[in-house]
């Protein structure tokens, strides 16, 4: 997520804070059943630890990059207050709550000059709308195999990555696509809601 506004960020080595992310990301999303992945690595958990390794990764990369490509400076900071609502999403996970707000840190950037903030703020869920789309395609392709419950994971967890980075409220990226871009918001949030809320 790139945000604008600051809460308190937690100032670490970069890549601490991406891993930290991840897994909190995970969790979030997973809530206790991420455990399973103990006892069933290819199984969904092991599935959506994987897709918030590489879909958290991916997202925040892509900002960032996005960003250093139009000059300006950035980098993933994680955030107290939304690292704390992740954690939290997790724990009412757990016990039913089909909702989950995954914000543990976004890409702080500081332009000197003009960057068109909307590109910035479409990469992320982008990438992740592509993962989603190819995990979700192979596990149709795979049918009910071993594969299948892994790929489901992997794809669902991304899938909700953009959904929720997509909703048009500041501070999300969605926000800020849909007043520059509304028809480039209208085609994530549209492959992002088929591939969050159907089945393979």
């Amino acid at each position: 997520m790139a945000l604008t506004v600051r809460d308190r960020p937690i100032y670490t080595d970069e890549w601490k804070a991406l891993l930290v992310a991840v897994f909190s990301v995970a969790f979030g999303f997973a809530g206790i059943g991420l455990l399973n992945v103990a006892y069933h690595p290819l199984g969904f958990s092991g599935g959506v630890l994987a897709g918030a390794l590489v879909g958290f990764l991916a997202h925040e990369l892509a900002h960032r990059e996005t960003a250093r490509r139009q000059g300006c400076i950035a980098g993933f900071v994680l955030s107290q207050f939304g690292l704390a609502l992740t954690l939290a999403s997790g724990v009412l996970r757990s016990i039913g709550v089909p909702f989950a707000i995954l914000s543990p840190g976004y890409v702080s950037i500081y332009c000197s000059g003009f960057a068109r903030d909307d590109y910035v703020a479409a990469a992320g869920p982008a990438a992740n709308v592509a993962l989603a789309a190819a995990a979700w395609i192979a596990a149709r392709l795979a049918g009910y195999t071993w594969a299948y419950p892994f790929l489901v994971g992997f794809a669902a967890m991304n899938a909700w990555l953009a959904f929720f980075n997509l909703l048009p409220f500041s501070p999300l990226d969605g926000s800020k696509i849909v007043q520059r871009s509304p028809l480039a918001w209208l085609v994530l949030i549209a492959l992002a809601s088929v591939f969050a809320f159907t089945n393979p």
